[in-house]
């Protein structure tokens, strides 16, 4: 079996790059080992693409933070030949705290990676985009916009970078105007004279920096967790935020205005292109629908 490493150089605030290659080549593995060195955004989706569709059976490991893992899944969703490991040497490797009984040194051990097993997982898809972690819409697609800013100061870690983009945009983001359709069934929470706060479906637990937004979600039941919060005042967020940051606002009667729902689909209509956050990445899209394919994708857990 042929065991690919893709290697963001750009992930996190050090380039691990020989690093990894020193690990890599302790394996001993000789020609069944390739490791390639992305030089931009796009370049790991490409690569990954171009290694699946040779059609022999590999391992795709992602060697980046959220984003490089996304860019990996795109190019591999499909391809039942491939399965995927994600080597934690990001920023905020979110997707990987929903793996329960692991830790991030586990993902780091190269070794236990290419000996590990394989796990079948569920995927988000909209528009032919993929997602395994979260998809979001409203005030948290913006924070995740703005991130990118903050994580450029100096000596802001990943974590600070998704806080600081949350006290910014909570004075300029709090009000969306949707309408939303779960399984078919109109939500009349969010409708355009109605505002939303934020609306994210989730197939793993966390994202920015260690935010459990969807605390009950199960990577491989078939189903989306759906959470949708209306627009509130800016003290009525701040008393929320706790509670959110920690997993505590779902089914939680001191919010009333937090919806949450299971669903294997979600249907949004805006008055005008929305940007829509799918695992840190940000795309512009027209009225989106956000499936759940379930058991699409081969993860791989430590051994």
């Amino acid at each position: 079996m042929k065991h690919i490493f893709i290697i963001n150089p750009a992930a996190g605030k050090v380039n691990r790059t020989e690093e990894l290659r020193s690990k890599i080549a302790s394996l001993g593995m000789g020609k069944e080992v390739v490791v390639h060195i992305t030089e931009g955004a796009g370049e790991a989706e490409r690569i990954a693409r171009a290694e699946a569709e040779k059609g022999e059976e590999m391992r795709i490991y992602a060697c980046g933070g959220d984003g490089t893992a996304n860019e990996v899944l795109s190019g591999i969703a499909g391809y039942k030949n491939c399965a995927m490991g994600i080597v934690p040497i990001g920023s905020g490797n979110d997707f990987i705290r929903s793996m329960n009984g692991f830790k991030k040194s586990d993902f780091l051990d190269l070794e236990r990676m290419v000996r590990g097993k394989d796990k079948l997982i569920d995927l988000l898809e909209c528009g032919g985009r993929y997602a395994m972690n979260i998809f979001s819409v409203g005030f948290d697609c913006a924070v995740a916009n703005k991130v990118e800013k903050f994580k450029k100061l100096p000596l802001v870690s990943g974590s600070l970078a998704y806080k600081m983009s949350i006290v910014y945009c909570l004075f300029t983001e709090r009000k969306h105007k949707l309408k939303v359709w779960v399984d078919g069934v109109r939500l009349e929470a969010a409708d355009f004279k109605k505002t939303t706060l934020l609306a994210i479906g989730g197939n793993g637990q966390f994202y920015g920096g260690g935010i459990k937004a969807a605390p009950f979600s199960v990577l491989d039941d078939g189903l989306m967790d759906f959470i949708h919060v209306e627009s509130v005042s800016v003290l009525r967020f701040l008393s929320l935020l706790g509670k959110y940051i920690k997993g505590e606002h779902v089914n939680n009667p001191k919010y009333p205005f937090v919806r949450f729902k299971r669903c294997k689909q979600i249907r949004f209509a805006s008055e005008k292109p929305m940007d829509v956050n799918f695992d840190g990445e940000i795309f512009v899209m027209e009225n989106p629908v956000i499936n759940i394919i379930p058991g699409s994708l081969r993860i791989i857990e430590p051994a």
